[in-house]
């Protein structure tokens, strides 16, 4: 048998090889971000590769769950590439460490699948950094884990980046006041989550809203800025519920001043992230040398509860990938 040429031995579309010197970096990337997260009592756990497909799926949504490589046990049973860490994480707790004294700090470094349309800044196989504070429901430990978030981009090296701060139960009692079939409500969420207005408009439009929910939506969806939005926000809605979600923010935001990261942060009562299970405030950053958010995460008080063991919870995860691009766009500046 004659000997291959070397380019007829590719690898799978959206994974990648890393040279010596790539590998290093990545590595010197992991240990800054482990060092940072020990030094604020937070205790790394590994989760396995590999999950059932019954675990993965639990809150994820329809879009996501698409984007699950699945395979078959020999007994069987369909598993799936584990594609984000919380839900793995929140079994765990659920399941083996559910008798330690709360809140819990955990953090992991590992790499994760989504079947997603590569593209630079987005592979099917892509590494996480990320933290979760388990058992702690108060507004002072979403500041802690956006604090966090600001801190580790500070301390990979990025210097011209943002994270933005929205609320899910805002949008959600916005929902209930327009009062849409929940099909319709799923295509608003998504536009919005996308930040594509057209489209957002367009929905609105072929469903027939009226003309005041329809304003109320498009003016909600693009609401951001500094403290001045939450003023606008209270403004917008209807009931205690709204109010109480904005008044959570607001203290949130009053937290994050007195963490010395305020001025790092900004508004938007637009975000919205894609997984099902957040049920509190959310966030996502960005930086001027990248099209991508390099990090996300939010309060998901519901998920530990599909495993049996009601408790609040907050997290983030860092793309590992995202962070080494931007940082190498950052120097080329």
């Amino acid at each position: 048998m004659g000997t291959k040429s070397p380019g007829i031995w590719p690898i799978p579309a959206g994974t990648r090889d890393y040279l010596p010197g790539e590998a290093r970096r990545r590595r010197q990337l992991e240990n800054q971000l482990a060092e940072l997260f020990e030094s604020q009592g937070f205790e790394e756990v590994i989760t396995p590769t590999l999950e059932f497909f019954e675990t993965m799926a639990v809150e994820m949504g329809e879009e996501l769950e698409n984007q699950l490589y699945r395979l078959f046990d020999r007994d069987g049973r369909l598993l799936v590439l584990r594609s984000d860490m919380t839900t793995p994480i929140a079994r765990l707790v659920a399941t083996r460490m559910r008798h330690l004294a709360l809140p819990l700090r955990l953090f992991y470094l590992s790499n994760v699948f989504r079947y997603e349309s590569p593209q630079a800044g987005r592979m099917r196989e892509f590494g996480q950094a990320g933290v979760e504070l388990v058992g702690q429901p108060e507004s002072s430990a979403d500041a802690e884990i956006i604090a966090l978030s600001v801190k580790a981009l500070h301390r990979v090296g990025l210097e011209d980046f943002q994270v933005s701060l929205g609320q899910i139960p805002v949008f959600n009692a916005i929902m209930d006041e327009v009062r849409l079939p929940e099909n319709v409500v799923r295509l608003i969420k998504g536009a919005i989550a996308r930040k594509d207005l057209v489209g957002l408009e367009q929905t609105l439009d072929a469903h027939r809203v009226a003309g005041g929910q329809k304003e109320l939506i498009l003016e909600f969806s693009d609401l951001q800025g500094g403290r001045e939005v939450l003023g606008r926000a209270k403004s917008m809605v209807n009931g205690d519920y709204a109010r109480q979600a904005i008044d959570r923010l607001e203290e949130v935001f009053d937290h994050l001043g007195d963490l010395g990261v305020e001025e790092s942060v900004q508004l938007d009562l637009g975000l919205l992230r894609d997984f099902d299970y957040y049920t509190g405030i959310v966030f996502e950053g960005y930086t001027t040398d990248l099209g991508f958010t390099i990090c996300g995460g939010g309060r998901y008080d519901n998920l530990l509860e599909k495993f049996g063991y009601p408790c609040p919870a907050i997290g983030f995860a860092l793309g590992l990938d995202r962070l080494l691009l931007a940082r190498a766009n950052q120097r080329d500046r």
